[in-house]
């Protein structure tokens, strides 16, 4: 498909609110720019909603909503959300492009976090989501994180020291291997972050707490714990603006029927539950998830897991406060978080899950060496530095090496970045076609005496998601069902709002066979059907308005 911009950098703050723009004025009839919220620094949570407005306005369509950067660093998140914004407005030509446009809605926030994100293309340092100082008022004693050669990179910094944990790898240089129990002769290092110390004692080198703890993904109120349960968790659920922004948007748009939020690295495709065993969720629910991730693997390639069962490892599976588990268990919609760029995996080794703790000091080396060796290759010989000597303004001499894991690691190298971004566009404008989608199958007018008419309607979902979408959420008073609504005629028997409950979707198809032979049994109705008996003339205009709290609403026009 066709692309107007360019994917060679990671966009700042003025480019995408450009880009934004732009978009909103060269397509003002399928888009509309707004804010979700300011952050404390001034910047706007920018939100471009996308739908064809002639076919029905934003919110009269089941929608996708994606984000990106509610974690400040992980910027090719932002960057598939800019990707797939002009994937559609650039293919509004192309014919499976004008059926999304015309049938659903998309929410794209490319930045949760806009102040965090800023600081971390602008500055050589590294945070998890905010420019600001928590849990603690101040920096704490101990190595603080700076670029001290000034080449704009935090490196890694090697101490000679006879009390040190790591010793050179015979394999390659650059890597530090743990030194074993019964190595007492040769030359042994002390390795941290690149930096200063702060109010050192002259003997022991610790690492300060991170100034900027707060993680805006342990922020929701969904088995949030306080800090000292769970870093970054912020003062109380939702303390923090951004959170409470995209928070407010989900909860004044009930269209939303499937969240994804875009994230780095590892290369994951990550659903829910989080704060417990998928064992614990419905089990509907759990084949939705699985459904929508073999379409993802189909596209990205990597494998499908259960945040708790299968993500985390077994020493300590919760993630408490979550974003993906408040859409799952408050807002009672799936949520699936997809974790960008996998580094590991294209130097040729092979992750397994739930991670293993029992990995060999051998088996880390090796892996280290794999990893270097792919990014001499493919990324260039300079760009993983070798151990150079620095003279530190308190430690005296010290050896800096090693390469900007910002964009190696956590995120692609440029040139690998629209390679990325693409194939999970690629699986989001699959997984839009998965939504609910109503329709109205049938009318039949019926005249029973001159001004009286029997009028019958059939309301059908002819999508593969349920009109509830999630059975987690028919616990929610707030979740409507399907109604078919008689408007511009007197209504003699019926109601003129005839509510039908839900409709299944073709997901609650039961396929099944024996030997050559093939079936199909369903799990709930499709279809259903109103009948109203009306007074008026032959030619007088009606309206039936077919409406779903999460598939939006759609209307048939006619005449007796």
């Amino acid at each position: 498909m066709k692309h107007t911009y360019v994917y060679d950098h990671y966009y700042k703050y003025d480019e995408i609110t450009q880009i934004l723009h732009r978009h909103a004025a060269d397509h003002p009839d399928l888009t509309e720019l707004s804010s979700i919220g300011q952050t404390p620094e001034g910047r706007q949570q920018w939100i471009l909603k996308v739908t064809n407005r002639a076919t029905g306005g934003f919110e009269d369509k089941p929608a996708l909503y994606v984000e990106g950067n509610i974690h400040a660093g992980e910027v090719t998140g932002s960057m598939t959300v800019m990707y797939l914004l002009d994937t559609v407005l650039s293919n509004t030509d192309d014919e499976s492009i004008r059926y999304l446009l015309d049938h659903y809605t998309l929410y794209a926030v490319p930045r949760v976090s806009p102040d965090g994100s800023e600081y971390y293309l602008t500055t050589p340092d590294t945070l998890r989501s905010a420019p600001r100082l928590y849990p603690f008022s101040r920096p704490m004693p101990g190595l603080q994180r700076k670029d001290m050669d000034g080449d704009g990179v935090i490196r890694m910094m090697r101490v000679k020291t006879p009390y040190g944990a790591w010793k050179v790898s015979e394999k390659d240089p650059r890597v530090m291997v743990r030194r074993q129990p019964d190595d007492l002769l040769g030359e042994f290092y002390n390795v941290y972050d690149e930096g200063e110390l702060e109010n050192w004692d002259g003997l022991e080198i610790r690492p300060a707490p991170a100034p900027f703890g707060n993680d805006f993904n342990r922020n929701y109120p969904i088995g949030w714990q306080p800090e000292d349960q769970q870093k970054g968790s912020g003062d109380y659920p939702l303390s923090n603006p951004e959170t409470r922004a995209n928070a407010d948007f989900l909860l004044a748009h009930p269209n939303v029927c499937a969240v994804v939020d875009m994230h780095t690295s590892g290369g994951q495709n990550l659903y829910t539950p989080g704060y417990k065993s998928a064992k614990d969720a419905i089990p509907q629910d759990v084949a939705l998830y699985r459904a929508m991730g073999k379409i993802a693997n189909q596209e990205n390639g990597y494998p499908v897991l259960n945040l708790y069962d299968q993500y985390m490892p077994q020493s300590h599976p919760q993630t408490c406060g979550g974003f993906d588990d408040f859409c799952h268990f408050v807002l009672g919609i799936p949520a699936m978080t997809i974790e960008c760029w996998d580094l590991a995996e294209r130097s040729g080794l092979h992750p397994v899950y739930p991670p293993r703790e029992d990995k060999s000091d051998e088996e880390k080396e090796d892996e280290l060496c794999a990893m270097i060796r792919w990014i001499d290759e493919n990324v260039g010989p300079d760009h993983y530095m070798a151990w150079k000597p620095f003279d530190h303004p308190q430690l005296g001499p010290v050896e800096l090496g090693g390469c900007d894991a910002k964009f190696i690691s956590q995120n692609p190298p440029a040139p690998y970045l629209e390679q990325e971004v693409a194939k999970h566009t690629r699986f989001l404008l699959r997984l839009v076609r998965l939504l609910p989608s109503l329709s109205i199958d049938r009318v039949e007018k019926t005249q029973l005496s001159e001004d009286v008419w029997q009028i019958e309607a059939v309301a059908g979902n002819r999508g593969y998601m349920s009109t509830y979408v999630f059975r987690e959420g028919l616990k929610s008073k707030r979740l409507e069902g399907v109604s078919l609504e008689l408007c511009g005629l007197p209504v003699l028997q019926g109601d003129a709002k005839a509510r039908l409950g839900h409709l299944e979707g073709h997901s609650g198809l039961i396929a099944g066979g024996w030997g050559i032979t093939q079936s199909t049994d369903q799990a709930g109705p499709l279809r259903k059907k109103a009948q109203w008996v009306v007074r008026g003339k032959a030619g007088d205009p009606f309206e039936i308005v077919c409406a779903s709290g999460k598939a939006g609403k759609i209307t048939y026009r006619g005449t007796l």
